[in-house]
């Protein structure tokens, strides 16, 4: 099982494609996770892949042809939980199956969340590296108001 949960913008790569796609969720609207993003599931079948697929397949190397990615299964899918009853949520262990090629040939490289850094990790970094930030000794660390200021920013 994966230690991620994949997101609306995560990176997958097809053993038969030629570039990177980005996941796009098709199948739901409202199950979010990290902030706004979307959460993948085993319901977000078809052509779920920006920019138009995986570029080339070369599932025959003698003829390749434009890809055109139909996501028929996941497997891999974290099934502890589940949306409407019938899906599951996907993680960077997932597996796709493409209809055009072979059982889990499509797989995730970076689930598409964004790790952002504690207080105390912030705080601490900041003690830190300090004498990096002003090689004269003047202390730049920041304040714990600035601190929090930082973590309360809503990124979209």
């Amino acid at each position: 099982m994966g230690k991620k949960f994949v997101v609306e913008g995560a990176l997958c790569m097809c053993k038969f494609g030629t570039t990177p796609g980005k996941l796009k969720i098709i199948d739901q609207q409202f199950a979010h996770i990290n902030g706004k993003k979307l959460i993948g599931t085993t319901m977000n079948l078809g052509n779920v892949f920006e920019p138009p697929g995986f570029t080339s397949c070369k599932i025959n190397p003698m003829f390749p042809k434009p890809c055109t990615p139909a996501v028929v299964m996941w497997d891999g899918a974290f099934d502890k939980v589940k949306i409407n009853r019938i899906a599951s949520f996907l993680t960077d262990k997932s597996k796709g199956t493409c209809a055009s090629g072979c059982p889990g040939c499509i797989e995730f490289t970076m689930s598409g969340q964004i790790a952002l850094p504690s207080a105390p990790q912030m705080k601490e970094a900041t003690n830190v590296f300090q004498g990096d930030l002003d090689p004269t000794g003047e202390s730049l660390a920041l304040t714990e108001h600035q601190i929090d200021s930082f973590l309360n920013i809503k990124f979209s």
